[in-house]
């Protein structure tokens, strides 16, 4: 294994003249510098990233960024499965990873934080919001980052990667019209996300194809976690007029209208039709086997990470988008009535 020594003899120098010249806070003369760079390149010596990032004036780190509270991610079917489908790429690379998960109000602390210790030399976002600061943020300072999930505008100048979330809720909505539903709930997110107000959308273009008037009772939002999930369900399945069905914008919301229709001796797929999103081993083994989405959540995260990559490896000067295909996979929680 090649040392901080043997450079220092191949350079004729001491080295610690090779370690002041590696950690580029020492003057060192152009001349000297060189022959150290030199004999760097020459005896190979990047036994580690810290080493690497040295030399080349990079951390080779990317960060998973996500202003959520902590409660609201890692219950979340999507969270684990974007981060493996980042990991698999970026293990797979020189990279390593930074993972921020930051209350909201401390978003603008952390960001700064983590950019000026050089921590990291791209972003990953987990999340997009209506007026997003971090997107705005980065773009201000020509930072690298990719965005799962597309921007609310701009969306030509942002590298971002997403499903076609109008269409999938679109097609969740027609689902469950085609099985004789007209009385449909939606059960959404914070309504400050771009996804909340994309598949919302979807849900109304569905009803409005089929001339089913929007009840705005049966539209309610959540914070993702399962307690409120499951309180918004319950105020919605106790209606006068109840909803027959409901599309609950991922699985914990799906899981939680599920539990509100238990206890309130509701049968699920017989009296309540259920359908979610974001598949994963929890809707095959639910019992009921739920009916949702699968928007190959694995996908969005492996593609952002193999499109943040090759930007820090060989800039672009064109953006790029990548919609990730879904499709419906029937289980039984929805049935005709």
């Amino acid at each position: 294994m090649v040392t901080i020594k043997d450079i220092a003899r191949e350079a004729g120098v001491s080295p610690s003249t090779v370690s002041r010249v590696l950690s580029g806070k020492a003057k060192i003369s152009p001349e000297t510098t060189k022959r150290v760079m030199e004999a760097i390149e020459k005896l190979g010596y990047i036994p580690n990233a810290s080493a690497k990032s040295l030399v080349m004036k990079k951390a080779y780190s990317v960060g998973i960024f996500m202003p959520r509270r902590l409660e609201q991610t890692l219950t979340s079917t999507f969270f684990d499965q974007v981060v493996s489908g980042i990991c698999s790429y970026i293990n797979a690379t020189e990279y390593e990873i930074v993972l921020s998960i930051v209350p909201p109000e401390k978003e603008k602390e952390s960001l700064e934080r983590l950019i000026k210790s050089k921590k990291v030399d791209g972003f990953i976002l987990l999340t997009s919001r209506i007026n997003d600061y971090a997107i705005k943020y980065l773009r201000n300072l020509k930072f690298p980052f990719v965005l799962i999930g597309s921007p609310d505008k701009d969306k030509d100048y942002v590298n971002w990667v997403d499903n076609d979330n109008k269409k999938a809720a679109f097609d969740a909505t027609e689902y469950l019209i085609r099985l004789g539903h007209t009385q449909i709930g939606f059960l959404g997110g914070m309504e400050n996300l771009v996804l909340t107000q994309d598949r919302l959308s979807g849900y109304k273009n569905a009803l409005s194809k089929y001339k089913i008037p929007v009840e705005n009772q049966y539209i309610m939002f959540t914070e993702f976690d399962e307690q409120s999930s499951y309180e918004k369900a319950k105020q919605m399945l106790q209606l006068s007029n109840r909803p027959t069905a409901i599309v609950c914008i991922d699985e914990v919301v799906a899981y939680a209208a599920m539990r509100a229709c238990r206890e309130l001796d509701l049968k699920v797929g017989y009296d309540v039709s259920v359908i979610g999103f974001n598949e994963s081993i929890f809707s095959k083994l639910s019992s009921p086997r739920l009916t949702t989405i699968n928007t190959n959540v694995f996908y969005l995260g492996y593609y952002a990470a193999e499109m943040l990559i090759k930007e820090l490896e060989e800039p672009y000067k064109t953006y790029k988008r990548l919609i990730v295909e879904h499709s419906i996979v029937e289980g039984e929680t929805c049935r005709a009535i």
